[in-house]
């Protein structure tokens, strides 16, 4: 076999999750420059070392000894490739390779190393991501020049003297997602093995910057001790400036985000002194400015939070433009500049900007954020009342903004469902700014100018929103009708429904086939808003207006089962208006042989309710209060989700209010509880006067009873 043109090496144990993934991502580079893959096995149990056997040119035994640089070293020495390239087994080329390839067939020698990015997964969502890092990561090396791996754990090369050292920046692109899948035993199983030999590396060098920011960062999120690291940190890199002052960019950025990690109270003092030490460092300008930013947000200093997030602003553009020094990442990865944590930065950055009365800018950074990238809930609700916020309190143009935020959230990225829970999101937080306690409210609000819903007018035949905002903003009846006629009603908001029907729009609606089913689930979801019994009107005069009655009927019930049946005037007018609607209603849709006592038993309890309440209320008219009480408690005994009502009658019809106790009752009664004193409360006798109709009539002033009527039935 000829000499190879790259040498890939691996080392492993108990890979079998990512394993086999790593080494298929490896074919392409394979097939396109001559390779060979070498492995080194350090203890698997897992079945890894069988998936290595099936790719590796190469494959070792190399018993675990503590010291990742000796089994680098171990793999380095089986290779024989003109350029040397390592990987880990839970990380997976891109496969745009064309880069790499070109770069490794370069005839010339002047360069020895190089590197790529590795992109750096924070959850098992994994490509579909967008809260990761990117780093630096010299990987490739020429073979035979003499270089070495060095340090037990985060092993690193040591150079011959006189080696160019210049770096070649490769467009090729490697995903991590190591600890994207680690469960927690996992987890601190790697952090006790790192930080135990981090912990040796330490003693060998108590000094080493280098090595008390891997303290930090294996510490950073899983115990205190980070604190303690980063403020030893600082202290070294202030007592020997002249060696560290180049690393201290890195040192204060760790020192800031362990600060904003367990809110310590130097946050502030320490971003500040990043910022005059390190200005232009761009862990400076991207991770401190955010933890600074999210500090100055907690504090509710709006001017600070602004400065540090133009600050951050300014800062992406540059990484991205690749307008910084690029050599600071091989010191570190950046922590906050994926677009996750620039879309929270972005959209808390809105909020502060209206807060501070800077509309033009909030109005610009909220046009920077595309909806199509949100995959929070949280983050389309806050969205969507900035944006209703900044048309209420402003006279811009937010037309094109608000069709396009709303184009973005439906576009099915990362997939249809995604954006299925970002339209639900939107439509449920924008529906409130219809209502009419919302827009009654937001009128009274400082600065306003507009209400909000209208700026849901533009979306009007993309949204149901927009049709419903259409619709609010109509007051003609006929226009309605018209508006309404081309929606189904469940699909248009509730509000704008009951608006119409306020302007007196015709209902139902011409060539509407509702059933009684869907009438009465329209009049329930009318009924929050009130008002059912004016939109009920007075009873169709045309006997033949079957459906006007049904929804007549629909609107009362409605009316009825959402009332809270207090000592309110309208109520009695209410019990009024169902009992009107049950001496139309029922003839007219029910047998006369069902309309009798012995019948009842045919109606839907609702309406063997409404058949008493009619003869209740003939009773009453008619000067019978006893056969009114009589006949409540019938119906009540049909349907005793009416108890609400007939508690409220019994309580509110002036018949039935008690008079003040003539004198001859207060005789009477007095009479009575004398002669009750002179027996036992067991004593017969008590039980036949409690019987008459005298101790009937002065019963509640001896015991606290109901009033006594005439005819009725006490409970």
């Amino acid at each position: 076999m000829s000499k190879p043109l790259l040498s890939i090496g691996i080392i492993f144990k108990n890979e079998i999750r990512c394993l086999e993934r790593c080494l298929r991502s490896l074919q392409p580079l394979r097939e396109a420059a001559p390779c060979e893959l070498v492995m080194a096995d350090t203890g698997s149990t897992d079945g890894s070392r069988e998936v290595a056997e099936k790719y590796a040119d190469i494959l070792i035994d190399f018993p675990w000894i503590d010291d990742f640089a000796a089994a680098r070293n171990a793999v380095l020495d089986r290779s024989s490739g003109k350029w040397f390239m390592s990987l880990d087994a839970d990380e997976w080329f891109d496969p745009k390779i064309e880069k790499l390839v070109e770069f490794l067939k370069l005839p010339q020698r002047t360069y020895h190393l190089a590197s790529y990015t590795i992109r750096n997964f924070k959850t098992p969502k994994v490509t579909d991501d967008d809260n990761y890092n990117n780093f630096s990561a010299l990987r490739i090396m020429r073979n035979g020049v003499g270089i070495r791996y060095e340090g037990c754990i985060h092993e690193h090369w040591v150079y011959p003297e006189g080696l160019n050292q210049q770096i070649v920046r490769l467009e090729a692109l490697v995903y991590h997602d190591g600890y994207a899948f680690a469960s927690k035993a996992d987890m601190q199983a790697k952090h006790d093995r790192n930080l135990a030999l981090l912990e040796r590396k330490l003693k060998e060098d108590p000094d080493s910057l280098q090595t008390l920011c891997e303290c930090i960062d294996a510490t950073k999120t899983t115990d205190g001790e980070s604190v303690d690291y980063a403020r030893r940190a600082l202290e070294v890199l202030h007592r020997d400036w002249e060696k560290w002052g180049s690393y201290g960019s890195r040192v204060y950025r760790d020192a800031v985000t362990v600060a904003q990690l367990h809110k310590l109270p130097e946050l502030l003092e320490w971003a500040e002194k990043a910022e005059e030490l390190y200005p232009d460092s761009i862990f400076t300008r991207i991770d401190v400015a955010y933890c600074a930013y999210a500090r100055s947000w907690d504090n509710k200093d709006a001017e600070r939070a602004a400065y540090w997030a133009e600050m951050y602003c300014k800062g992406l553009k540059d990484y991205r433009n690749e307008s910084f020094n690029r050599d600071e990442l091989f010191r570190g990865n950046l922590e906050f500049a994926s677009p996750f944590w620039e879309r929270r930065l972005l959209i808390m950055q809105v909020e502060g900007y209206l807060n501070l009365g800077r509309y033009e800018e909030a109005f610009s950074t909220f046009t920077s954020i595309n909806g199509g990238e949100l995959d929070e809930g949280q983050q389309v609700e806050a969205c969507v009342n900035m944006l209703l916020r900044l048309h209420r309190m402003t006279e811009l143009d937010t037309e094109t903004v608000t069709v396009q935020f709303w184009e973005q959230i439906n576009q099915p990225v990362p997939s249809e469902t995604m954006a299925q829970k970002r339209r639900t999101v939107f439509i449920n937080t924008a529906a409130g700014s219809l209502t009419p306690h919302y827009r009654e409210d937001e009128a009274g609000r400082e600065g306003f100018q507009r209400h909000s819903y209208t700026a849901l007018v533009p979306l009007e035949g993309r949204c149901p929103l927009g049709d419903g905002a259409a619709i609010l903003g109509c007051m003609d009846p006929e226009e309605l009708e018209k508006r309404v006629a081309k929606h189904k009603l469940e699909d248009l908001p509730v509000s704008a429904v009951a608006h119409a029907l306020q302007c007196g729009m015709a209902f139902p609606l011409p060539g509407n086939q509702m059933s009684l089913e869907e009438m009465d689930a329209l009049a329930a979801r009318l009924a929050p808003f009130g008002g059912l019994a004016e939109l009920a009107g007075p009873v169709p005069q045309e006997a033949g207006d079957l459906r006007a009655l049904c929804w007549r009927r629909s609107l009362l019930l409605a009316a009825v089962r959402h009332s809270e049946w207090k000592d309110e005037p309208e109520n009695m007018t209410l019990a009024r208006q169902f009992a009107e609607l049950e001496r139309q209603f029922l003839p007219t849709c029910y047998a006369g042989q069902a309309l009798t006592e012995e019948g009842l038993f045919l109606l839907p309890p609702v309406h063997r309710f409404g058949w008493y309440c009619v003869q209740a209320f003939d009773a009453l008219d008619g000067g019978d209060a006893a056969g009114y009480v009589r006949l409540l408690r019938k119906g009540l005994a049909e349907n005793e989700s009416m108890k609400p009502v007939v508690n409220f009658l019994l309580d509110h019809t002036p018949e039935l209010q008690t008079p003040p106790p003539s004198a001859e009752l207060r005789a009477l009664a007095d009479q009575i509880r004398a002669v009750l004193a002179n027996f036992s409360p067991d004593d017969p006798a008590v039980a036949a006067l409690r019987q008459s109709e005298a101790y009937q009539k002065v019963a509640y002033l001896i015991e606290g009873a109901e009033a006594f009527v005439p005819g009725g039935i006490r409970q």
